[in-house]
Formats: structure tokens, sequence, C-alpha cells
């Protein structure tokens, strides 16, 4: 018996496994790349600092911190924001304030809007150019290519198994391969598919701690969100009252969840119960005939 395409089996599975190696192996010096940076200077202003320790999140509770700290707005217990008086200087600050409105709003409304806020991708723009920051895109490139990559491999063994299979070899060590390599396809797919989060680079944590030591962006209590989020603001009310507001926005979205759930239960129940009732109908029409021998077909 002659060797399929004139490799033998144990040979061929060992390059094949190599071969699967190869996408995790580019994978990972792909991220390890990206993930060091540059050198690209420090922070210059306190959403810069934010968005190097905690992504644009950090950043919109910096630019809300600011205004509690200028006495532009004011927070309640249950982590409400309305209006005092004067304005804001920047876009940031403008687009805050026009969230929270004449009749105020929560703080976490105002927190997601100015996260997406143009002037903050701007600001993220600034900072990826600069190597201060992960390219979001080539790090999901580096995905998309072990996934394109991945599946080549599965196609490519796929043919090998039939090849060797349709001549009476043993495919065993190959199929369990090939199983793996479906696994790590899917998994990468799925990373792929996902838009990853854009995090500072090794240079970028350095950056931002050279920062903290310089100390010149982190004083006063907005100096201390952008460092350390609103957990590290230095009046406990505030801190109890974004906690509150983060506890109830979480609660919201579960209650909507299961809402969601249950009326998709509710709808699956409704209409298997008509199609029951048909069925139950139906049998009954036929009962003596089901009770003769047709009670499977009845039932199912």
């Amino acid at each position: 018996m002659t060797d399929t395409w004139g490799v033998p089996g144990p040979v061929f599975a060992g390059l094949y496994g190599g071969l699967l190696l190869l996408p995790a192996l580019a994978l990972l010096i792909g991220r390890v790349l990206l993930g060091r940076g540059r050198a690209g200077g420090a922070p210059e202003r306190g959403e810069q600092l934010a968005l190097l320790t905690g992504g644009r999140a950090r950043a919109a509770e910096f630019v809300v911190a600011r205004l509690l700290e200028q006495q532009v707005v004011r927070l309640d217990g249950t982590g409400r924001l309305s209006r005092v008086k004067g304005s804001a200087s920047d876009d940031l600050g403008r687009a805050a304030l026009l969230k929270v409105g004449k009749h105020g709003t929560s703080i976490d409304r105002v927190r997601a809007t100015v996260a997406d806020h143009p002037a903050m991708r701007e600001l993220e723009a600034g900072l990826i150019g600069r190597g201060l920051l992960a390219d979001a895109r080539k790090v999901r490139s580096t995905w998309v290519f072990a996934a394109v990559a991945y599946w080549l491999l599965v196609v490519f063994g796929v043919v090998r198994l039939i090849a060797g299979a349709s001549t009476g070899h043993p495919v065993g060590y190959l199929l369990a391969l090939l199983a793996a390599g479906v696994a790590a396809a899917i998994v990468v797919t799925v990373k792929a598919r996902n838009a990853p989060a854009v995090k500072a680079t090794a240079a970028g944590r350095a950056a931002a701690a050279e920062a903290r030591r310089a100390g010149t962006l982190v004083t006063g209590p907005a100096g201390a969100v952008a460092a350390g989020g609103f957990e590290g603001h230095p009046e406990k009310d505030v801190r109890l009252a974004v906690s509150r507001a983060t506890q109830q926005a979480a609660a919201r979205t579960r209650r909507r969840a299961r809402f969601a759930g249950a009326g998709g239960g509710t709808a699956v129940g409704y209409w298997g119960g008509s199609s029951c009732s048909g069925g139950s109908s139906s049998c009954g029409g036929g009962g003596g005939g089901c009770g003769g021998g047709g009670g499977g077909g009845c039932g199912g």
C-alpha cells in the first residue's frame, strides 16, 4: 500500500501539528509587538491620562468629575446629575451637559454618551498615533489572519483525511489533530468577530506611571478620578452615589434581559399550546385508531 501523497501518515501528522502551531505563534508575536508600543511622550491632559489608565469609560468619568469639581453640575445620593450653573469649555464637557439637560439624568447615561463622543475617539486616535494605545484595528487584523489560516488548515486536513481514509490508511492521529484545528479555528473566529477594547501599550502604561509620579495631572478630585476612576474620588458621598447608580444600571440591564427571556418563553408556550391543542383535537377525533396501535404516531 503506497503512502497518501507519498508522505507517510505519522510524518504528515507531525508536519500538520507543526502547521497548526504557526498561526498561534504569529498571533502571539503580533500581539506582543502591538502591545509594546513606542515612547510617545507623556499625557498632556487629564482625559489622555484617563484613557491610558481605564479607556473611554475612565475618560468619561474624568469629564464628569471635572464638572462636579467646577460645580457646574451636582450629584445626588442616587447617582443622578443635574445642572447648577455655568458651562463647559470643551466638546466633551458640553456633550455631558447636553445629556444632563434641564431635568437631569443618571451619571451612567452621561458616561455612556461622553465615552462614545467623536471628540473622545479623536483623543484616542491621537494616543494610538503616538504609540501609547494599541490600535484596535491592527489587533483585530491579527485575529482575522489567524482565523483565516486555521480554516485553511482545517480544509487541508479534511482533504488529507478523505484521501487517506479512501485508500484504507489509518487516520486516527490526523482526526485528533483536525479536531484540535477546528476548535482553534472556532475560538479565533469568535475573537476576530468581536471588536477588541483599546488598551494602553507598555509605553502607554509607562507614560501614565510617569504622569502619576509627576503629579501635575492627578491633583484635585478630577485628577484622582483620571488616575483611578470614581473609586479613587476623595469624597465618600460621591463614591457611594456613583456605586448606587452603577448598581441600578446593572439591575435594569438584568431586568431587561429577564423580560426579553420571559417574552420569548411566552411566545413559544403560546404557539406550542395552540399546536398541541390542534393535535389533541385531531387525536381525539381518531382516538380509536390511536388506541388501536396508532398511539406513537399520535404522540409524535
